[in-house]
């Protein structure tokens, strides 16, 4: 299998598409990491577990230094080795639509923290053991709000996307590559929550495939970054979105 006995660390793994990522990933062999902040986080990994898998639940705050630096403690402990790390964890179904002028500083620096500080954090606690190994893959779930979502989220996205190529620049002599996948219109709950139906039948329609999207088909850019088919490949932000006109 692809992943045989990796260490595969996702964070925002308790649901939604993160869930299904670490699924996914144990399901190809890796040994994972279902790192959440939710209290939920050990029903994700046991049901893992109970499928034949093999996984571990760690409750992590992403926005937390202290917290960050335990979760990749927990996962040495365990495993041994980090080989994978995919910084899923993000501000999106509970998200409130405002605009910049008119966004209080705090809220602004809650999402900033979460969607941008934390992959950051998480980055900087797995890298000195995949830089000793002279190995990792860094995968950060970006989105296309990045590029046609005003507020607070699009520049939380964009700012990812720099924040990617930075690291990559970073730890590229190390063996270590850094990638961001930035995933199209998806029908999930967290989408339903922040999108009309109406809006999400246009967002659909404005697909080639005239579809929306789900967590494998993220799922299999997310895998290839992750295998050693991608060594020669870093610094990236991928559309994955169906073929959706995404205005620069």
């Amino acid at each position: 299998m692809r992943f045989q006995d990796q260490v595969v660390i996702v964070t925002g793994a308790a649901r939604g598409l993160g869930r299904r990522y670490a699924e996914r990933f144990a399901g190809e062999g890796a040994k994972v990491v279902v790192a959440d902040l939710r209290d939920d986080v050990d029903v994700a990994a046991k049901e893992i577990a109970d499928g034949g898998g093999t996984a571990i639940a760690v409750q992590v705050d992403v926005n937390d230094v202290a917290a960050t630096q335990q979760m990749a403690d927990d996962t040495i402990a365990a495993f041994g080795r980090i080989d994978v790390l995919v910084n899923n964890a993000g501000i999106w179904g509970d998200y409130e639509v405002k605009p910049l002028l008119a966004v209080e500083p705090e809220y602004w620096d809650f999402v900033m923290g979460v969607n941008v500080r934390g992959p950051l954090l998480c980055t900087r606690a797995v890298a000195p053991t995949m830089v000793a190994q002279g190995r990792g893959r860094v995968i950060n779930i970006s989105s296309i709000g990045a590029y046609m979502v005003s507020g607070v989220y699009g520049v939380s996205k964009l700012a990812l996307n720099q924040l990617t190529y930075a690291l990559a620049k970073e730890l590229g002599p190390s063996g270590v590559t850094v990638n961001a996948v930035a995933p199209g219109p998806i029908d999930n709950e967290a989408s339903r929550k922040q999108v009309p139906d109406a809006a999400m039948d246009r967002l659909r329609d404005g697909t080639l495939v005239k579809r929306l999207g789900d967590a494998d088909d993220i799922y299999g850019m997310v895998a290839y970054l992750a295998s050693d088919d991608a060594a020669w490949v870093t610094g990236q932000t991928y559309l994955v979105n169906g073929g959706f006109n995404v205005r620069f």
